[in-house]
């Protein structure tokens, strides 16, 4: 976001038929997947921070605590090259931290209204100004910042002229009808819409679903999309300044728990019915090499939050009984595996380094051994 302790996970293989060749065959379905724990690095910080991001220029690593207020930039061996916390006075404030991540090297935090400010060595060095009447009522996990050309891609904010409304449907639709990523020409300032759902999505139907928290991931022309709640990836590719939805993949997730729909006369409902379990999350998609990695969390059964009664640990105890897990894709979007566990303390995995490793956080109460600092475990996609 330790000392090393090894470990050593195996998934159980996802068998899929492939129309192609008996060695093909065999040797697909023969293979099993793991992630296991390789080395593991101490940051000399004595309080609790997650790791967010990674510059494969710097080879920086970007930890932040929950509220992306305040954040440390360490290199590969755990040292501390920066400590900065943001501040809401000065000649440039940050009111409100909603998404932070690197772009371009720098460390770039969603300040609306403003828009997007960069920062290197604790100081502002530039903005990407939202142009329009904004707002925003999330926080975004991953901030997805890339450029391409002329242009700027980020996520769109909601403009101010939508209804904010959690008890009507009528918000819901308008939501999932916007753009999710916006464009912003670097010479003119001219904002435009590029990614919205394709009109096969069943979100855009006539119920409720979930809220969306859109996260994705850029694969050379490829952008793979999740919207949090359902196990599902979209795929577009990139073709000159706009992106062509391609198709929709299905990821085979068993003990999913899901999120449970209600009509969009009964928005008011929904919090209610899903607030007594725990749904599952597609939370991130990782290129490994040559594979996808699909990140979930697969959620707790109404049966099984309700044993656990009301929480007494800081959601502690919920957290290890719904722990990470990974899908394994091929480039083709062939699902080859599935429940691949991350040890059980690490944070949400979100980073992969110029070496190809896996890099988590650990989380300090969800572990047995106490450390003196945060602890980054670096993780290898085993094929066996």
């Amino acid at each position: 976001m330790k000392s090393a302790i090894k470990f050593c996970f195996l998934a159980v293989l996802g068998v899929l038929v492939f129309s192609c060749s008996s060695d093909k065959e065999e040797e697909t379905t023969n293979r099993t997947f793991s992630l296991q724990i390789i080395d593991s690095v101490q940051v000399d910080y004595l309080g609790e921070m997650m790791l967010l991001d990674y510059d494969p220029r710097s080879e920086k690593y970007l930890l932040t605590t929950d509220s992306y207020f305040e954040y440390l930039e360490v290199n590969d061996n755990g040292e501390i090259l920066l400590h900065h916390k943001f501040s809401e006075e000065g000649t440039s404030p940050v009111n409100q931290a909603l998404g932070l991540g690197y772009f371009n090297g720098d460390v770039t935090v969603f300040n609306p209204p403003k828009g997007y400010y960069y920062f290197r060595d604790s100081a502002k060095v530039g903005e990407l100004t939202i142009p329009y009447p904004h707002q925003s009522f999330m926080m975004y996990p991953k901030l997805g910042m890339f450029e391409s050309g002329n242009k700027i891609y980020y996520p769109k904010p909601w403009p101010e002229s939508l209804n904010v409304n959690f008890q009507e449907g009528e918000f819901f639709q308008a939501l999932l009808h916007l753009p999710i990523i916006e464009s912003q020409d670097k010479s003119t300032g001219d904002t435009l819409g590029v990614l919205k759902l394709p009109e096969t999505s069943k979100l855009l139907g006539d119920e409720i679903h979930g809220f969306p928290i859109p996260v994705y991931t850029m694969d050379g022309d490829r952008l793979l999309l999740s919207m949090w709640f359902e196990p599902e990836i979209y795929v577009y590719k990139k073709v000159g300044d706009q992106f062509e939805f391609e198709k929709t993949v299905e990821i085979t997730i068993p003990d999913w728990v899901p999120t449970t729909s209600v009509p969009l006369d009964h928005a008011d409902q929904f919090f209610m019915e899903n607030q007594k379990k725990s749904p599952g999350n597609l939370t991130n998609i990782l290129v490994v090499g040559d594979y996808y990695l699909a990140i979930y969390n697969r959620g707790i059964t109404e049966d099984q939050k309700s044993q656990m009664g009301p929480p007494t640990d800081g959601g502690l105890a919920l957290r290890k009984m719904n722990p990470n897990f990974a899908a394994v894709f091929d480039k083709d979007f062939n699902q080859l595996a599935t429940n691949v566990p991350f040890p059980i303390s690490s944070n949400f995995p979100s980073v992969v380094n110029k070496e190809g490793e896996i890099v988590v956080s650990k989380v300090a109460g969800l572990s047995e051994t106490e450390d003196d600092g945060i602890i980054l475990y670096k993780l290898k996609l085993m094929i066996n």
